[in-house]
C-alpha cells in the first residue's frame, strides 16, 4: 500500500504490479483472514488505478485467481473477527467487471482486449468457487427428513450469504449482457447456476432482468453447445424458488415465441439423447410458466399451444390431422412452419417412444396443456386437435398398445386420467361427445391397479357435477351397480370407498332413475352396513367416510319411497341415531339434516296423488321407530338426545342464564352480543351430559382469548363479531333441524324428561315464533338505521307483531322460571334429606350401648 501511494513511487506502475504478483505467489494457497482489510483496501486502489488506464489487469487476475481459494484462519475466531470484510471484498472483486466490458476495439487492441477476456473469465472462476463451496450434506445444517437442496434454498451456505450481501448479481448481469467469450459464458452460467439455488440470489437473478439473457443463451445455441443446458437449469432453479417473480418475467409474447422455437426445433430435429433432455427441461420451464394464469392466453396467441397438441395427440389422431390439412393449416396460421420450409417434413416431427424421455414428456406434455385449457382459445384449440379423444384413447382396456409394457401402460393410463381430470372442468361438451364416461367406466371395471382405480374414481366424483346429463349418461351406462359393487367390497381401500359413495350420492340427487337402479343392486343395504362412526377400528380419516356416506343415505334413499322402507326394515334409523350420539358436531350436523328430510318427506308426497298412503304410513312408521329408539350407552331415547344437542347449541349461542332461564326476550334465540358471564358459565358448567359441550366451550375460550389479546380494540370488535355472526348462523341451522325433526315426532315424550329438558322443551316449541320475532326486531333496527318512518299502519302492525311474539317469550319465560323454582325446591328438599339422614346416624353413634350388644348394632357412618 505505500509503494503504490507513496509520492516517490505512485507512479511506478511496474513495480505495483510486481509486488501485488509477489504477494499473490506468497499466498498461493490462500489468504490469511486477519490481512482481510488491508487486502480490501489494496484491491479497491488497484481496480480505481486499473480504471484510470494503468496496466494492471495482470496483477488483478493472480489476485483474482488466489481469491478464489478459501481463505485460511491462524485462530478458530478469524472468521467472527474478520468475516465482516467479505462482502465489501467481494464487491470490490466484481467491480472491476465493468471496466473490463468487450471494447469496439481496433486491430492494435487485440491484445488488451484478451487480457479483459482473462480478467473476466478469472473473476467468474472466483464466483464459481464461491458459491459451489460448501454445497455438501456435511456443510449445510439438515433438518430431520429435509433434503439437501431445500436446506440450500431457504437458509443457504455461509458463502451465498455473503454472495447476497455484496449484490454481485447486480455487476454479474451486466456483464453478462455484452459477453462475447465463450468460456466465460460456461463459467459465469455455472456461477450463476450454483448461485440461483439460494432463493434471496434466484430473486435477485430475476430482478436484474437476466432472465431474458438466459433465453438468449438458448437461442444463440440452440441443438449445439450444452451450455444450453445449464442455463434451462437456471431457468429452472430460478421458477422454482422464485415463481412470482419468474413467471411474470417470463410471460411476454416474445419470450413464448422464443420457447416455440425452441420446441419445434428440438420436436423435428432433435435425434440425440442431449436433445431430448433439453426438450424435457424446456417442457418442465414451460409448465412453470403455465402456471400463472395470465400466461395461459399466451400458449395460443403464440402458436406454441397448436404446436405442442400435435405432438400430444396419438398417432391415428395424427394422421387423420395430416390427411384432412387441419395440422399443416394450424401450424401455418401461428408461423411455424415456414420456418423450416418444408410443411410436410416439418409437420411429420420425430415420433416419440416407449423410453423414459419420451415417457417423461408425455407426463409434462399432457399436464402442461390441459392447464392451459382454462384458457378460452387454449380450449378451442384442444378441442380442434382432438386432444380428449387421444387422452381417453390411452384408456382403452380392450387394445393395450403392444409397444409399452403394463408399468408404462399404467403410468399413462394415471397421466390420462389426471390430464382429463382438468379437461372435463374446462371442455365438458367434448368430453361427453368422445364417450369419456364410457371408458372411464370401462377402465374403472377392468383395472387391477389401485392407483388407476382411485384415479378413475376422482375423475368421475368431478365429472358427474358438471351437470345433469353426465349423472344420467353414467345411470345408463351402469355406473350405480358398478360403484356398489366396489363399495361393499371391503378390500378395497377406504378412501376409494369413500368416492363411491361421493359418486353414488350426486349421481342419485334428483335422478329417481339412478335411486331406483341403486336400491336394485341392494345399495340401501350396503349404506345402512356402514352407517357407524368407529375411527378407532381404521387408521384412515374415518370422518370424512362417514361424511360420505350419510350424504349418500341423504341423497339415494330420503325421497324415494321404496328405497325409505328398505332403510327403515333394515335398521337406519337405528344406526343413524347411534351413529349421532358418538360423532363429532360436524357429523351431527349432517345426521340431523338428514333425519329432518326423513321425516318430514311426506309433504313433497301430497303431489304425487297415490303414493300419498303409502309415504304416510312411511314417515309414521319412521317417526315411531324414532321414539322407540334408546342408547345402547346412556339408555337415554332419541328425543333427550335431541333436547341435549339444543341445550347444547343455546349455550353456544350464550342465550342461557345459570337456571336455564332466557336471557333476552327480544332475541331469544341469538342475543345481540352474548354477555361474557355467559361464557364463562358455558365453561364451568358442569352439569351438562354432552360430552360435545366441554370441547365446544373450549374453542369459545380460545377465540375469546384471542381477540382479547390480538391487535387493537377495533380489530378485536371485528374479530368477536365476526366469530359471534359464523357461530350464530350455524347454530340457526341446526336448531332449525332439530326442530323440524321434534315436530315430525311430536312434542310428547314418553319417557321423564329432566327439569332442564323440559326448560329446552318449551323454547323449541317457540322457536318459529322466536325466529320471527328476532326477524321483526332487525326490521325496526333495519328502518331506525336507514332513517325511514313507516306509516302510522304498518308501524302499529310491526309493534302488535313483536308485542305479541314478545308475550309468548314471556310466557316461556315464566314457564322456565317456575321450573327453575321448582329444582332449586327438589335439590333443597334433596340436601335436607342427606343432612338429616347424616345427624340421625350421628345421634345413632353417640348413644351408649350395652356391653355385648356392639356387634349386633349397624355400621356406623364413619365405618362405610
Amino acid at each position: 500500500m505505500e509503494l503504490m501511494t507513496s509520492k516517490y513511487t505512485i507512479d511506478l506502475v511496474d513495480r505495483h504490479v510486481a509486488a501485488i504478483r509477489k504477494l499473490c505467489k506468497v499466498c498461493c494457497n490462500g489468504f490469511l483472514l486477519k490481512h482481510l482489510e488491508a487486502l480490501v483496501d489494496l484491491l479497491h486502489l488497484a481496480v480505481e488505478r486499473f480504471a484510470q488506464g494503468q496496466d494492471l489487469a495482470q496483477a488483478l487476475c493472480d489476485f483474482t485467481r488466489v481469491a478464489s481459494q478459501p481463505f485460511v484462519s491462524c485462530k478458530t475466531s478469524d472468521m467472527i473477527t474478520y468475516g465482516h470484510h467479505l462482502p465489501a471484498f467481494i464487491k470490490g472483486l466484481v467491480s472491476v467487471l465493468s471496466y473490463t466490458l468487450p471494447p469496439t476495439a481496433t486491430a492494435g487492441l487485440e491484445q488488451r482486449k484478451a487480457m479483459f477476456e482473462r480478467l473476466r473469465i478469472e473473476v467468474a472462476h472466483t464466483l464459481a468457487c464461491w458459491a459451489r463451496f460448501g454445497l455438501d450434506e456435511d456443510s449445510v445444517e439438515l433438518l430431520p427428513n429435509q433434503p439437501l437442496i431445500q436446506a440450500v434454498a431457504d437458509s443457504g451456505t455461509p458463502n451465498l450469504r455473503i454472495l447476497r450481501q455484496s449484490n454481485v448479481m447486480d455487476a454479474v448481469s451486466a456483464s453478462f449482457r455484452s459477453e462475447d467469450s465463450p468460456e466465460s459464458i460456461v463459467i459465469t452460467l455455472g456461477a450463476i447456476r450454483d448461485m440461483s439455488l439460494y432463493r434471496p440470489l434466484a430473486c435477485q437473478i430475476t430482478n436484474c432482468g437476466l432472465i431474458s439473457n438466459l433465453v438468449h443463451v438458448i437461442r444463440v445455441n440452440l441443438l449445439g453447445s450444452d451450455v444450453l443446458l445449464v442455463a434451462a437449469e437456471v431457468l429452472w432453479n430460478v421458477l422454482e424458488l422464485d415463481w412470482d417473480g419468474a413467471t411474470e418475467a417470463l410471460g411476454q409474447e416474445e419470450v413464448i415465441e422464443s420457447f416455440r422455437d425452441f420446441m419445434n426445433a428440438v420436436l423435428t430435429r432433435g435425434y440425440r439423447f442431449k436433445d431430448k433432455i433439453f426438450r424435457n427441461d424446456m417442457m418442465v420451464l414451460l409448465m412453470y410458466i403455465s402456471k400463472r394464469v395470465e400466461n395461459r392466453t399466451l400458449f395460443a396467441s403464440t402458436g406454441l399451444m397448436a404446436l405442442l397438441l400435435s405432438y400430444a395427440v396419438s398417432e391415428a389422431r395424427r394422421k387423420e390431422l395430416l390427411q384432412s390439412g387441419v395440422l399443416e393449416r394450424c401450424l401455418q396460421e401461428v408461423r411455424v412452419l415456414p420456418d423450416l420450409g418444408d410443411g410436410a417434413k416439418a409437420s411429420k416431427g420425430i415420433p416419440l417412444t416407449n423410453t423414459q424421455e419420451d415417457m417423461e414428456f408425455r407426463t409434462l406434455l399432457w399436464g402442461t396443456l390441459a392447464r392451459c385449457c382454462s384458457s378460452e382459445p387454449c380450449a378451442e384449440a384442444a378441442v380442434q386437435f382432438g386432444f380428449v379423444e387421444s387422452l381417453l384413447d390411452c384408456l382403452d382396456a380392450e387394445a393395450p398398445p403392444e409397444k409399452w409394457s403394463q408399468e408404462q401402460r399404467r403410468q399413462v393410463q394415471l397421466e390420462a386420467l389426471s390430464s382429463l381430470f382438468q379437461l372435463v372442468q374446462y371442455v365438458p361438451d367434448a368430453f361427453m361427445e368422445a364417450q369419456g364416461n364410457a371408458m372411464v367406466l370401462q377402465l374403472l371395471q377392468a383395472t387391477r391397479s389401485r392407483e388407476v382405480q382411485k384415479k378413475c374414481l376422482h375423475l368421475l366424483q368431478v365429472a358427474v357435477r358438471m351437470g345433469p346429463h353426465f349423472a344420467e349418461n353414467l345411470g345408463q351406462l351402469g355406473a350405480v351397480g358398478t360403484l356398489v359393487e366396489l363399495f361393499t367390497d371391503k378390500d378395497n381401500p377406504m378412501t376409494s370407498r369413500q368416492m363411491c359413495a361421493s359418486v353414488l350420492a350426486t349421481m342419485c340427487k334428483e335422478y329417481p332413475e339412478n335411486a331406483r337402479e341403486f336400491r336394485k343392486k341392494d345399495g340401501v343395504e350396503a349404506m345402512r352396513d356402514e352407517v357407524v362412526y368407529r375411527p378407532g377400528e381404521t387408521t384412515d380419516n374415518h370422518l370424512f367416510y362417514s361424511l360420505c356416506v350419510v350424504d349418500c343415505v341423504w341423497n339415494s334413499v330420503v325421497g324415494t319411497r321404496k328405497n325409505e322402507i328398505r332403510f327403515l326394515d333394515a335398521g337406519g334409523l337405528f344406526a343413524l341415531l347411534d351413529c349421532l350420539e358418538v360423532a363429532p358436531m360436524i357429523l351431527k350436523r349432517q345426521i340431523i339434516g338428514c333425519l329432518a328430510d326423513l321425516m318430514e318427506y311426506k309433504k313433497a308426497s301430497e303431489k304425487r296423488g297415490k303414493e300419498v298412503k303409502g309415504f304416510e304410513s312411511n314417515c309414521c312408521e319412521a317417526a315411531k321407530l324414532f321414539t322407540q329408539w334408546n342408547s345402547q350407552v346412556t339408555m337415554k331415547g332419541a328425543l333427550r338426545l335431541l333436547l341435549e344437542l339444543w341445550q347444547c347449541e343455546q349455550q353456544a349461542a350464550g342465550n342461557l342464564s345459570p337456571d336455564g332461564v332466557i336471557r333476552d326476550l327480544e332475541q331469544p334465540l341469538n342475543p345481540r352480543a352474548p354477555p361474557t358471564l355467559a361464557l364463562g358459565e358455558l365453561i364451568d358448567d358442569g352439569d351438562s351430559t354432552v360430552t360435545s359441550t366441554s370441547r365446544l366451550a373450549g374453542k369459545f375460550r380460545h377465540a375469546k382469548n384471542f381477540a382479547d389479546t390480538a391487535g387493537t380494540g377495533n380489530t378485536n370488535a371485528g374479530t368477536t363479531n365476526g366469530t359471534t355472526a359464523t357461530v350464530t348462523s350455524l347454530s340457526r341451522t341446526r336448531r332449525a333441524k332439530i326442530y323440524a325433526v321434534l315436530k315430525c315426532i311430536g312434542f310428547e315424550c314418553q319417557e321423564t324428561l329432566s327439569i332442564a329438558e323440559r326448560q329446552q322443551m318449551e323454547l323449541v316449541k317457540l322457536y318459529p315464533m322466536a325466529v320471527e320475532l328476532e326477524m321483526w326486531i332487525k326490521v325496526q333496527e333495519s328502518l331506525a338505521i336507514r332513517g325511514i318512518k313507516p306509516v302510522s299502519a304498518d308501524r302499529q302492525w310491526i309493534e302488535d307483531c313483536v308485542t305479541e311474539r314478545k308475550d309468548q317469550a314471556a310466557w316461556v319465560q315464566n314457564i322456565q322460571k317456575k321450573l327453575a323454582e321448582e329444582r332449586q325446591r327438589e335439590e333443597e328438599a334433596s340436601l335436607e334429606r342427606f343432612y338429616k339422614d347424616l345427624r340421625g346416624r350421628a345421634q345413632i353413634q353417640r348413644m351408649p350401648q350395652p356391653p355385648g350388644a356392639r356387634d349386633t348394632l349397624p355400621l356406623s357412618f364413619s365405618q362405610f
